[in-house]
């Protein structure tokens, strides 16, 4: 009978204590067995300080898990040692478009093949804090470091952050030819400088001749203006009498100007009547062209009987005194 009260109360104990470690694990860590956590690891071949465990791991701004472990890794058959990161991220922030949970299909193996990439970001400028940015860069090629299977987790591939591709992008200027350029240039432009002192210093006597000989002919030039201009003054003067002993003369003209005005008006009226006379007499059908052909007819007509006169007398000088031929 007590042996089975000793067992019941062993059965009791071990009852209580699964139900104890039961509630602790959901209490302290009973959300991450009930989740879909996923776990990866990055190399960075650059500098992480700023990264620490806890550190957020950020997809576009959202955090989607945290940094676990900042480990450095070494390669003694490459000689080289990189910098592994382990990140866990949490399924609960990551869902399927429909709200389901991601599941097998959102494997970290799947999205590296459809490019997702790992950079890392300045969390914080105040206190230099970095945070691992996750993003899909499908144009670039997964730089896989370690062979999957000497890891633990699948590795994400890392590109070069946004400082490390414009420190790149610095280093490959030719910063040493543009120095060198620029050093020529400067000598050069020393040994311009020196040269045009030493042509300012030679040209100082010709340039001083040069403006003393501009200065005397301005001064010329100033003089022949004034000069001038006392002639054109006179000029002016005397223009304006010439101009006031025209107008006397015209004024004192007038009536004779007036006179002979009328005289030309008459005269042409004059004009204008004997004009019309010429072509009234040389008018076929007026009557003074008529009376002027009868008097031709008729001079014409006296005009032969003198020339027969003149004719007959020629032959018979008698027959002025006997009259007629005989």
């Amino acid at each position: 009978m007590a042996s089975n009260r000793s067992y019941t109360l062993i059965g009791l104990f071990m009852l209580g204590a699964i139900v104890l470690l039961v509630a602790a694990l959901l209490a302290f860590g009973g959300t991450r067995l009930l989740s879909d956590n996923r776990t990866a690891v990055i190399f960075f071949d650059q500098s992480v300080l700023g990264l620490s465990n806890g550190s957020k791991v950020l997809f576009r701004g959202v955090q989607i898990g945290t940094v676990k472990q900042v480990q450095l890794r070494l390669d003694p058959d490459a000689g080289k040692a990189r910098i592994g990161v382990t990140v866990e991220m949490n399924g609960n922030n990551t869902v399927m478009m429909n709200g389901d949970p991601t599941g097998e299909a959102a494997s970290i193996e799947s999205l590296v093949q459809q490019g997702l990439r790992a950079q890392l970001v300045v969390w914080s400028y105040v206190t230099s804090q970095l945070a691992v940015n996750l993003d899909f860069q499908p144009d670039s090629e997964p730089n896989l470091i370690a062979n999957p299977d000497q890891l633990d987790y699948p590795e994400i591939p890392a590109v070069p952050s946004e400082i490390e591709q414009l420190k790149d992008t610095v280093s490959d200027l030719p910063w040493r030819d543009t120095l060198t350029t620029v050093n020529d240039t400067m000598q050069s432009m020393v040994r311009l400088a020196d040269d045009m002192d030493t042509l300012i210093t030679q040209l100082g006597p010709s340039l001083t001749q040069t403006s003393d000989s501009a200065r005397e002919t301005m001064d010329a030039a100033r003089s022949v203006i004034q000069s001038s201009d006392v002639q054109v003054s006179k000029t002016l003067v005397e223009l304006r009498k010439l101009t006031q002993n025209v107008n006397q003369q015209i004024t004192s003209r007038d009536g004779q100007i007036d006179d002979l005005l009328s005289n030309a008006q008459r005269t042409s009226r004059n004009l204008q009547d004997i004009s019309e006379n010429l072509e009234v007499l040389t008018d076929p059908g007026s009557n003074e062209r008529q009376d002027i052909n009868s008097a031709i007819r008729d001079l014409s007509v006296g005009a032969a009987s003198l020339r027969r006169f003149a004719e007959t007398l020629e032959r018979d000088p008698n027959a002025i005194l006997f009259g007629g031929s005989r």
